[in-house]
């Protein structure tokens, strides 16, 4: 007998050989191997652990859609669009295993846009059933709470990892941002939006890299509710970096203003009395500056610089309100969508070249959904943010799990201009990796 376990023997433990060479000793349930075996079994978990880690930084920004629009990098790009048809098999492998909060919810979502919305598409604007069926690619990654579900619980890594993962990708975003934007010339910026999504040159903006910052809001969420812990001055550091990167190098206007008022929103939270007035003085102060600082070089030429994006947003604005009040049916169901490659397009059937239903925000989603459906996915949002707020406070990893639900909280600010349907995947995906850290505590969802 080693000697630790017959030390603990002889303090009154009681031992147990089980057939693989395992000693138990209850009541602890500590299990300990003999012969050198723990270091053996440890290496191999360890080992198997980094190839799972590895297996998560390549698979996670596809459930977060961060190639989904990047026609700069076409195999990825089509591999996105092809992913949700590619991980169905492990959707039905999570609801196998599962019994998942939230199911009826979203079984009536995916039925209501994959199902009756391509059968309106093809009633009101005559496409055919393969077009019909292409507009639903936007919405299929919804399955991605269910396929990356069943990934994790196939993988079966330990919630350290997946945080680890996820932190990872986030702190990846700022740093490949920094270095392309250091290392990429000037001449592969384009002004077309067609030619690139990733570099582009604006007159208003400049240069800019229109990074996927799914993991790097995750990140700035993070880092925020840490500071908020824990008063770390290196954390602060990085987290003002990163605002930097985003102002510098993102200059996505929009997004960067959602963050610092989903930042504010968090702070508030975690303060109380005098210490939360201070915050919202301050707050609203640092708001203003923020937006000063944003919009400073465009106020001498105001008109220039948001004039024609105005103009552009009202026209289709008035276009899809005049088209949704013309018919009640559309009101209350929609009129889905035609893809951009179909031989006739929304531009050319509604007569307005720059006519893009996710430039419209709420309006955009009725137009194609009808109220029912914009009420459907709205409660798809809602649930699942009261759901990761319901886990946060169970499981022992609160700050990420927080910083997931965060995420939601953001998309829900933006979608007053950009629409919900635009990148689904990354609501998904932020619930499919809040439920399974869930998974690890004791009073969370269902276990498998």
């Amino acid at each position: 007998m080693p000697q630790g376990v017959q030390k603990l023997a002889q303090q009154g433990w009681q031992q147990e050989t089980h057939p693989d060479g395992r000693i138990v000793l209850p009541p602890a349930g500590r299990v300990l191997l003999l012969d050198g075996d723990s270091g053996a079994a440890g290496e191999k978990a360890e080992a198997s652990q980094t190839a799972v880690f590895l297996a998560l930084l390549l698979a996670l920004p596809m459930f977060g859609q961060s190639v989904h629009y990047m026609i700069d990098v076409p195999p990825l790009y089509f591999l996105s669009k092809a992913w949700p048809i590619l991980t169905a098999p492990l959707a039905l492998y999570a609801l196998v295993r599962l019994s998942l909060p939230l199911l009826v919810l979203y079984g009536v979502l995916v039925a209501y846009v994959l199902g009756l919305t391509p059968l309106l598409s093809m009633i009101y604007f005559g496409t055919g059933l393969v077009d019909a069926l292409a507009t639903t690619a936007k919405t299929l990654p919804f399955l991605y709470y269910f396929s990356a579900l069943g990934l994790l619980l196939l993988l079966r890594p330990r919630p350290e990892t997946v945080v680890r993962a996820v932190l990872w990708l986030g702190a990846a975003t700022f740093i490949a941002m920094a270095l392309l934007w250091v290392v990429i010339p000037a001449d592969f910026y384009k002004a077309d939006p067609a030619q690139s999504k990733l570099f582009l040159l604006e007159a208003e903006r400049g240069y800019r890299i229109f990074m996927p910052m799914f993991f790097g809001t995750i990140f700035i969420f993070y880092l925020t509710r840490r500071v908020f812990a824990r008063q770390e001055l290196a954390t602060i550091l990085v987290l003002l970096v990163c605002f930097a990167l985003m102002v510098m190098i993102y200059k996505q206007r929009t997004v960067i203003l959602a963050v610092l008022l989903t930042v504010g929103l968090i702070a508030l939270a975690a303060s109380s009395g005098w210490r939360r007035g201070l915050l919202l003085l301050f707050g609203t102060a640092g708001g203003l500056l923020a937006s000063g600082l944003i919009y400073a070089h465009f106020l001498e030429r105001i008109e220039d610089a948001l004039g024609a994006s105005l103009t552009i947003r009202q026209l289709s604005i008035t276009i899809a309100t005049d088209y949704v009040l013309s018919n009640p049916l559309v009101m209350w169901f929609g009129a889905g969508s035609v893809t951009r490659l179909s031989d006739n397009n929304l531009q050319t059937i509604l007569g307005n070249a720059h006519f893009y239903l996710a430039d419209i925000g709420w309006l955009g989603i009725v137009f194609e959904y009808g109220l029912i459906g914009a009420s459907l996915i709205l409660a798809v949002y809602l649930a699942s943010l009261r759901r990761i707020r319901r886990i946060q406070e169970a499981t022992h990893y609160f700050m990420i799990t927080a910083a997931l639900g965060d995420h939601i909280v953001l998309m829900l600010i933006t979608s007053l201009v950009y629409s919900l349907v635009f990148t689904p995947g990354e609501m998904a995906t932020a619930l499919a990796l809040a439920t399974y850290l869930g998974l690890h505590s004791d009073t969370s969802v269902p276990r498998p």
